[in-house]
């Protein structure tokens, strides 16, 4: 009678070390969704970023008439008051005065143009993020898809490293190099991108400047991500961002 209870007594104890033992490994192994959930939370962040960026861009597009119109109508009064002038019946200051509000029109116009521009890499750049995950962060890969190019340059890239760049395509296209956003802008701001240290450029991946700038910041070892397109078959939004990818910040 003694055997058996010790018998009993000992397979017990072994189940109850097998639960145990079952419990503490189902704590540790992470929940079976778990890897969708965080997919789905990323790809509903990019979906949330880019319909930001293409509300940020229609705001700024249903603005762009009014703003043309009042440019337009500045530089007829310049152009009006230049006559009056020649007949001597205005004087140098009203001349003056409209030559301002014209300047004023023609900054605020080039303003939301080039926020338009911004809003359009940015939406370049999230509608991009999912085939940039996919290609290698490995220090000095080189990959190139229908969409993007991207260089993990091993230099140490700073913001004012541009002034090379610059220089480089001065000297080569005898014109300064379009920059479309230097560093964090208020367009970033407002969608809640980090865009603190990286330089976008304005030209095209396939174009002339564009290739030289690539193989010139290849040669230097100076990261860059090249996007062709945000929407296959649309150059809107085809840029260089110069620098370490950005990031959301909300």
């Amino acid at each position: 009678m003694t055997s058996r209870l010790l018998k009993v007594t000992v397979m017990i104890l072994a189940l109850l070390c097998a639960v145990g033992d079952a419990s503490a490994q189902a704590k540790k192994k992470p929940a079976p969704n778990q890897k969708t959930t965080l997919a789905t939370r990323v790809a509903q962040a990019r979906s949330d970023l880019i319909a930001a960026s293409k509300e940020y861009k229609a705001s700024l597009e249903k603005v762009l008439p009014f703003e043309e119109d009042e440019r337009k109508k500045a530089a007829e009064e310049v152009d009006r008051r230049k006559q009056l002038i020649a007949e001597g019946i205005a004087s140098r200051r009203d001349l003056e005065e409209s030559e301002r509000r014209l300047a004023n029109a023609e900054a605020k116009l080039a303003e939301t143009r080039r926020q338009i521009g911004e809003a359009d890499d940015l939406l370049t750049e999230a509608s991009g993020e999912g085939q940039l995950a996919k290609l290698s962060s490995r220090p000095g890969s080189y990959n190139a898809t229908a969409a993007l190019i991207r260089f993990n340059g091993t230099a140490r890239w700073a913001l004012t490293d541009i002034a090379k760049v610059q220089s480089f395509f001065t000297s080569k296209f005898n014109h300064l190099l379009p920059v479309s956003a230097y560093g964090q802008t208020a367009v970033h701001d407002h969608l809640g991108f980090d865009h603190r240290n990286s330089v976008d450029v304005a030209v095209h991946p396939d174009s002339a400047e564009g290739q030289a700038i690539m193989a010139y910041l290849r040669n230097a070892g100076i990261p860059f991500i090249a996007f062709r397109h945000a929407v296959a078959g649309s150059a809107t939004g085809a840029h260089i961002h110069i620098g370490y990818p950005s990031r959301r910040v909300r």
